[in-house]
């Protein structure tokens, strides 16, 4: 005799719970999502709104815990280390990105700095006047 009855298989924020569950579902195992609130007291995700102190809950029927505990602790599991090196060609193209972008400040700035060196002109020139 099995039992159908549901259980709780994650536990989290809300993109966590929704991302899991997906997960899930994409495989065939239904989900039920629930809110918890800070007093244990569980409502419906269409009864209430999302508020602070409240805690996302997936539950899954029991027969299929055991097959989605397995998946949820894959999905749980952190991603691999990226490199940090970067090949010459992409050091390469950081120098020329770095050369544009001060062209582009250059031909930006240039009149306000041209504007600056007329009116630093003609202050000092209206003091010799």
């Amino acid at each position: 005799m099995s039992d159908a009855s549901l259980k709780e298989v994650f536990r989290g924020d809300l993109p966590a719970v929704e991302m899991a569950g997906a997960m899930l579902e994409e495989q065939g195992i239904a989900t039920h999502r629930r809110f918890e609130f800070a007093g244990g007291m569980q409502l419906s995700a269409n009864e209430t709104a999302l508020v602070p102190g409240q805690t996302a809950v997936l539950l899954v029927p029991s027969i299929a815990y055991d097959e989605a505990k397995e998946l949820i602790e894959r999905f749980e599991q952190p991603e691999g280390d990226y490199l940090t090196e970067l090949t010459p060609a992409i050091s390469g193209n950081q120098r020329k990105r770095r050369g544009v972008a001060a062209v582009i400040l250059f031909v930006l700035f240039a009149p306000f700095i041209i504007a600056l060196i007329m009116m630093a002109v003609v202050v000092v020139g209206s003091f010799f006047r």
